[in-house]
């Protein structure tokens, strides 16, 4: 496949930031774009984004250089070259850059490469976009029968950076029994009507119905951390649901952004509280013991990796730990993780790392050991639905999209259940 174009443009995510969108052509005659998000939490071992710094131009998030980085670096450095395979072309665009976080092209200009020609190279192939992923990602063992449904993770609340810090805690999501709710379509309809009884409890209750960036309740009259859950269950409840029995809850606590790096504690807001390692040990224990928690998400600091490794040794064997700041789609992370056994499931995120191919080899890897994977959008998302179909075509097998409201969030949602309506028709 020869690229005959590349081009380039700012555009906005979902929180009224500049964002890089590429636009592809393969052969003279296949036309993709790849739309990059950008999270509001990040970890420190993600790859850099390249952002102009101009305060005159959107408080200096533009990503005008990104564009210049694509249309002036990578774009003559491509054109007229001909790659075979996805990972040809981002082997070639790692080792253009040559930095180990993607400082020099930046990681949203790489990625927005990286996955207009994924979504390019599926045309030429005239298949789907996850029979694509699928063929890299399983090679030879390929078939249709390793197309899966996974389990949707879905938001119901949310706080920290992505709430207005209503709550210390960064999310807190809902988890359907697809033992009960045997489709994907079935457990977005659970979680959607779970989402409007929780909003109308809100109102009721003359607290704020409106939502954070990921398209889930804020409300900023919420007085604790745990009322949060008390809520959500009530919402189950009004439903028509059981707790604990049609669903579970999930956590993403997002602890690397109140961890006070001076005093090496955790200072919560909400429980007016600073805990040490242990202690906050203690009282997350005390919620998992209230509560029907089946999944907990950055639970402690991306470089506290012994109150992880603690946590998973008595926690694990129950509990899902789901490490995403600490991991962040690093596959050199990830192997610390399994020599140390600090979590037993992987947050996956294509912008953390910077191209297609380094995302499904941290997929692999992470499934092959028997972790979890979990494939997840970003604070500042795009309609871009492609990582919808990256978990189909791959042994990830939950996702995590954010609330069932705004059209970014709505755009994956909607692309899962059309996937799976496609797999039903053909008898997969």
């Amino acid at each position: 496949m020869k690229i005959t174009g590349l081009s380039a443009r700012e555009i906005l995510d979902s929180r009224g930031i500049p964002t890089i969108e590429a636009t592809i052509e393969l052969d003279a005659r296949y036309q993709a774009k790849g739309a990059v998000p950008s999270g509001a939490s990040t970890g420190t071992t993600e790859v850099l984004e390249l952002r102009d710094g101009d305060p005159s131009r959107y408080f200096g998030k533009g990503t005008l250089s990104a564009v210049r980085s694509v249309v002036e670096n990578i774009a003559p450095a491509l054109i007229n070259k001909e790659f075979n395979t996805q990972k040809e072309l981002d082997e070639y665009l790692i080792q253009l850059d040559g930095t180990e976080q993607k400082g020099s092209l930046g990681g949203n200009s790489i990625l927005a490469v990286s996955m207009a020609f994924c979504r390019a190279s599926a045309m030429t192939m005239n298949m789907p976009l996850y029979e694509y992923f699928a063929r890299i990602f399983w090679g030879e063992e390929f078939s249709t029968r390793k197309y899966k449904m996974p389990t949707p993770m879905i938001l119901i609340m949310e706080g920290g950076k992505h709430g207005n810090w209503a709550t210390d805690i960064q999310e807190y999501m809902i988890i359907p029994d697809q033992k009960k709710f045997t489709s994907y379509s079935e457990c977005v309809r659970v979680g959607a009507e779970i989402f409007k009884a929780t909003h109308d409890l809100l109102i009721q209750k003359g607290y704020a119905g409106t939502v954070g960036f990921e398209g889930a309740f804020a409300p900023i009259q919420i007085r604790s951390n745990h009322e949060a859950f008390d809520l959500i269950l009530q919402g189950v409840t009004l439903a028509g649901y059981k707790p604990g029995t049609d669903i579970t809850l999930a956590m993403d606590i997002a602890a690397s952004e109140f961890f006070n790096k001076e005093t090496g504690l955790y200072d919560l807001r909400r429980e007016d509280k600073e805990l040490t390692g242990p202690q906050w040990i203690d009282l997350q224990r005390e919620w998992i013991g209230k509560y029907p928690i089946s999944s907990i998400e950055d639970g402690f600091h991306e470089e506290d990796w012994d109150m992880w490794v603690r946590f998973t040794d008595e926690f694990g064997s129950e509990l899902q730990i789901v490490g995403d700041d600490l991991l962040t789609t690093n596959v050199k992370r990830i192997r610390k993780a399994i020599e140390l056994d600090a979590v037993n499931s992987v947050l996956i995120k294509l912008n953390q790392i910077g191209t297609v191919t380094e995302t499904l080899d941290a997929i692999k890897l992470s499934t092959e050991v028997g972790y979890s994977a979990v494939i997840s959008h970003r604070g500042g998302e795009t309609n871009d639905d492609m990582i919808a179909d990256l978990v189909v075509g791959t042994s990830a097998d939950q996702t995590k999209f954010g609330g069932p409201d705004r059209g970014e969030r709505l755009a994956k949602y909607n692309r899962m259940m059309e996937i799976e309506e496609e797999l039903q028709q053909v008898k997969i």
